[in-house]
């Protein structure tokens, strides 16, 4: 049983015009050869057959798109539900005093049923001759196949209908969503804060011992978890569509340097070496400082994560178009190559066992793409497993200041 939509929403009642139904109802009166050929509904409580599409009725009727029930001979098609031939119609008791059959000449007719989706005969698409016409098998065959074509052009459109319905309320579902995660993840970063803010300082008492293994061990996981629910908060902005990309002036030598420093306790554990080399024509750009701070933060913690030897790096450089180009290597795990294409996806990660092992939500790489999608950037990622991964951004950033630089540490 299909929806029940209004005949309005589907296009057969109304003031516009049916384009797909007029090109059947010009097709019908050609291969029928008959000067009238109509798609009709039928309306018992306004009274009326309306004239969904009309081929060749009078100018004053086809204007009108209407007539009474009692002129109307697609009504018998609709209440019996199977297709009427009528040969003649001043001899059938039906059509014989019908008014708008003496008033214009009609001598046979040939319709048959239109339906809805649940099956409900609704009309009739037929045709009119002003000659006495015995209709054949194959005129009645030919004519079914093109009442066929109207039905399915009836179930398209209520099958659009339920589309537009079901995206209206997914948007509705997915703004209620975001709103709510941008709501738990503020309510939670707030108090976070304070408990991130106290750790630090008991940090800063340099505990020996267990208290100071625990501290640390506090320390890292409040980070983590800070991130977690910043990523979670920009995302929901971002669905909602309340996050803005900003311009000021950013100096990427400074945030990249930052990046690694922020990251370089949890290098040293595993004794992986940093470097950052800048080939930039200049420092200092326009563009919006915490997005590009997200967006490294994000791929070098992944480059330290996922590497147990060697090294991670950030190059900075210039493209041949003078797009800032920015390289986040490693020499770490790799990502399998049937994954590469889903990483930066939501919440997806390199298989369920990288995720047990390593941890994360998910998040941060579609994070990243978003990001970079938002500055009018490009990501491109190349990866080996076993032998490292290299994510490269390109981002059309204005500079602001030119000093040639080269530098590694």
């Amino acid at each position: 049983m299909g929806k029940i939509h209004t005949y309005e929403s589907l296009g057969l009642v109304g003031e516009a015009r049916h384009l797909r139904l007029d090109a059947i109802t010009r097709l019908a009166r050609t291969v029928m050869d008959a000067p009238v050929a109509t798609v009709s509904v039928i309306q018992p409580s306004l009274d009326r057959q309306f004239f969904s599409s009309c081929q060749g009725l009078p100018d004053a009727l086809a204007a009108a798109r209407e007539t009474p029930l009692e002129m109307s001979i697609c009504r018998y098609v609709k209440d019996s539900g199977h297709p009427l031939a009528i040969p003649d119609l001043l001899a059938d008791p039906r059509t014989a005093d019908n008014p708008l059959v003496l008033e214009h000449g009609l001598r046979s007719y040939i319709g048959v049923p239109i339906h809805v989706v649940s099956g409900q005969t609704i009309g009739a698409l037929c045709c009119i001759k002003t000659e006495v016409c015995d209709w054949t098998d194959t005129d009645l065959e030919t004519m079914q196949n093109l009442a066929a074509c109207v039905d399915d052009l009836i179930a398209l459109r209520s099958l659009q209908i339920e589309e537009e319905q079901a995206n209206r309320k997914l948007r509705a579902i997915a703004g209620a969503r975001s709103g709510f995660v941008a709501h738990i993840s503020h309510e939670i970063r707030t108090p976070l804060t304070g408990i991130v803010g106290s750790i630090r300082l008991l940090d800063r008492m340099k505990l020996d011992g267990t208290a100071g293994d625990l501290v640390a061990l506090l320390n890292r996981s409040a980070l983590r978890l800070l991130d977690i629910v910043n990523d979670s908060l920009d995302l929901a902005r971002m669905d909602s569509g309340t996050f803005r990309i900003g311009q000021q002036e950013c100096d990427l030598h400074r945030i990249a340097t930052d990046t690694i420093d922020a990251h370089r306790s949890a290098a040293d554990r595993k004794s992986i070496a940093l470097h950052l080399r800048n080939d930039l024509a200049a420092e200092v750009y326009l563009g919006d400082r915490m997005a590009l701070a997200s967006v490294l933060d994000n791929l070098f913690s992944n480059a330290v994560k996922f590497t147990e030897t060697g090294q991670a790096d950030i190059r900075l450089s210039n493209d041949s178009y003078g797009n800032v180009r920015i390289e986040v290597a490693d020499t770490g795990i790799g990502i399998p190559h049937a994954l590469q294409s889903a990483i930066f996806d939501e919440f997806e990660m390199a298989g369920p066992r990288i995720a047990r092992k390593y941890g994360g939500t998910g998040i941060g790489m579609a994070m990243v793409k978003r990001l970079v999608e938002l500055m009018d950037g490009e990501i491109d990622l190349v990866s080996q497993p076993g032998h490292g991964t290299t994510i490269t951004i390109t981002l059309p950033l204005e500079p602001v200041a030119a000093r040639p630089v080269e530098q590694v540490i």
